[in-house]
């Protein structure tokens, strides 16, 4: 999966309540001092945006997610576990 292809997904609690679309996401580490070509996504960057906050009267409300709080990823939605 592309990074590309995350940003912009829905994001669910683990009872379907919609918490907001991801906006971003956060790596730990550098890459040029690792061993893989690759970084490891650990957490994920969710924000709610209503027509306020993308005309820019607004700033958008972020939530920050660890990655290991994901259940599933399916479609263009993001569950994440309970708790």
């Amino acid at each position: 999966m592309k990074l590309s292809e995350i940003i912009g997904m829905e994001v669910v609690s683990s009872s379907g309540s919609v918490l907001g679309k991801i906006v971003d996401l956060r790596s730990a580490g550098e890459p040029e001092h690792q061993a893989q070509p690759y970084r490891l996504v650990t957490e994920i960057i969710i924000g709610r945006a209503g027509w306020m906050e993308r005309l820019g009267f607004r700033a958008v409300k972020e939530e920050v997610i660890s990655w290991s709080k994901i259940a599933s990823i399916e479609g263009n939605r993001v569950t994440l576990t309970a708790g």
